[in-house]
């Protein structure tokens, strides 16, 4: 593993946790989005058509239009950065199916790359919405709240 793929990895978990601990409700629908679609380019990520992973271009997809669904549904700013990140990640997928000279080593990085933004982007929608003031969405859950005495 190389360094990038580690710093990569552990700011996605760490943003995965910052979300998860001190985000609301949208940082925390993002999250689940963003692992579901990570747990399935994990298991369908040797399936090629050519040069194109084509089972991790369509989760690509579909977890673009998850974003910019959650971008219409809730007034927060991240989903669209992360709807970007992941058009230019579906432009990479695009450019290896092309005979654009790119190699696979090229291609991973490349979407690494913006992975990496996307996580960021992700994290400061966070922090963000911290600054602001407004209660974690964990402060809201029921086993948090206090139960009447008998």
């Amino acid at each position: 593993m190389t360094p990038f793929v580690l710093f990569y990895l552990l700011v996605s978990i760490a943003v995965i946790a910052l979300a998860w601990f001190r985000g609301g409700h949208p940082e925390r629908l993002g999250v689940g989005i963003w692992l579901v679609g990570w747990m399935l380019a994990m298991v369908s990520n040797e399936v090629r058509l050519g040069d194109v992973r084509v089972v991790v271009a369509l989760i690509d997809l579909v977890t673009l239009a998850a974003y910019l669904w959650l971008g219409s549904r809730y007034d927060r700013w991240w989903p669209l950065g992360a709807s970007a990140c992941l058009m230019l990640i579906l432009a990479v997928h695009l450019s290896a199916a092309l005979p654009s000279g790119i190699t696979p080593f090229g291609e991973a990085s490349a979407q690494l790359g913006l992975g990496l933004l996307l996580a960021l982007i992700h994290g400061a929608g966070v922090v963000e919405r911290w600054m602001a003031g407004e209660p974690p969405a964990i402060e809201s859950a029921m086993w948090t709240r206090s139960r009447p005495a008998p």
